[in-house]
């Protein structure tokens, strides 16, 4: 099969397609025929060297990719529920020895995949899985009852998207930051209250809650800066480990959305979302496999309202 790979760490430039193994199915697996898979940060810092500490147990090439849609292969054995053809999302943990998911075909535990209606744009879903389960995983952490007042630092963001649509859909009410460009958008998702990003935002979201928001979601990675315009006693949850909250005022939590990779219920409540249109994926470009460099460019540079996504023959 071919698949974007790199036999050192750099810049996008060290990005080659390549002839890799087709992966076999073991017990509790299958084979994913891998149509669409988004590019994301967490790519970026494979490529770049920057996740070295999660890699010492690998040997080149390495092959990145987090998130994908396709269909269906083949079913190892012991796997019930799925079918040659079948489209699908999953995620996969690039860092291992089969590589991720830029590849023509992936193999992933069973856990790690749900069935996508037939008729669904796969380069659509394939933008739900890695962000949309973050964003699951934060509201949990949150842990807020209905009608709390939430900050979304970040929110014309994928993640922040995500998180602004299910925080609304779980009785919350939002208060997002944002550019004089990225206003619209910010209440077409959903948020209640939109403030400028910058100097204007403190007084702004004071003007909304003296005393303070009850939480805090991060994702602009804001930090304390962010931390401030939350009440005593508050919860703000970080999607980075290594760029936490440090306000001992507050509930500090943190997600990391390879510990949830498993949590098919979590999986197929997000495509049960994305067939409503409750969450909306969001897609600025689609990218034959042989640009990934070009697309590891575009995300690198930031500024992105949708997803640059990479599909494969």
């Amino acid at each position: 099969m071919l698949a974007v790979g790199f036999h050192e760490f750099g810049s996008p430039d060290v990005l080659r397609v390549m002839e890799r193994p087709d992966p076999v199915a073991g017990a509790g697996e299958l084979v994913v025929a891998v149509r669409a898979a988004p590019v994301n940060t967490t790519d970026t810092l494979m490529r770049a060297g920057l996740q070295i500490a999660a890699m010492t147990h690998l040997s080149p090439p390495y092959v990145a990719g987090m998130e994908f849609a396709g269909h269906v292969h083949t079913v190892g054995d012991g796997v019930s529920g799925f079918r040659s053809g079948q489209a699908v999302m999953g995620l996969v943990n690039p860092r291992r020895p089969e590589g991720g998911a830029d590849a023509q075909y992936v193999v992933v535990p069973a856990a790690s995949l749900v069935a996508v209606s037939q008729d669904a744009d796969l380069t659509r879903a394939a933008a739900v899985p890695m962000n949309g389960l973050t964003a699951i995983m934060i509201l949990k952490q949150l842990n807020l009852p209905a009608g709390a007042l939430v900050l979304v630092t970040g929110g014309a963001g994928a993640l922040g998207g995500y998180v602004i649509q299910l925080a609304r859909q779980a009785g919350l009410r939002v208060v997002a930051d944002g550019r004089e460009a990225d206003m619209a958008l910010l209440r077409q998702l959903g948020a209640d209250h939109v403030v400028p990003r910058g100097d204007g935002m403190a007084g702004a979201v004071r003007e909304l809650a003296p005393d303070g928001v009850e939480g805090l979601v991060d994702c602009a990675m804001l930090r304390d800066a962010a931390s401030v315009l939350v009440r005593d006693g508050g919860v703000a949850v970080s999607p980075r480990r290594n760029q936490k909250v440090t306000d001992p005022r507050l509930v500090v939590r943190n997600v990391a959305v390879t510990e949830g990779m498993s949590d098919t219920a979590a999986l197929a409540r997000l495509e049960d979302l994305r067939h409503q249109g409750v969450l909306t994926p969001r897609v600025a470009l689609t990218l034959p496999m042989a640009e990934a460099a070009r697309a590891h460019r575009m995300v690198e540079a930031g500024g992105l309202r949708g997803r640059v996504v990479l599909s494969f023959p």
